[in-house]
């Protein structure tokens, strides 16, 4: 016997439904294409009415001469957003065509 104090959890200290959920996820984002992502963004982005809240618009604006500079991080983090945004909504459809 070891006299090691490694904490074994009981089964009063385990989650099955949040682990089953944790399971349920990450086959569901197995199933994702790359492609349906891109998708999902190009059509939320296609939506916008307003050109000023597209990621780009400050891009253009730079490369257009009408603004001295843009912020590299706020770009990819209004993309990085949109994508995760898209993940969610991807895995959300494919869990529910589960249940």
């Amino acid at each position: 016997m070891s006299n090691h104090r490694i904490h074994v959890p009981t089964p009063d200290d385990m989650n099955y439904h949040e682990a089953a959920q944790v399971e349920r996820v990450k086959r569901a984002m197995a199933l994702i294409d790359v492609g349906d992502i891109i998708a999902i963004v190009e059509s939320r982005l296609a939506a916008e009415p307003d050109p000023r809240s597209h990621p780009l618009f400050p891009v253009i604006n730079f490369l257009l001469d009408r603004q001295a500079a843009m912020d590299g991080g706020a770009f990819w983090d209004a993309w990085k957003q949109r994508c995760l945004v898209a993940i969610d909504t991807a895995t959300d459809d494919l869990l529910e065509r589960e249940d």
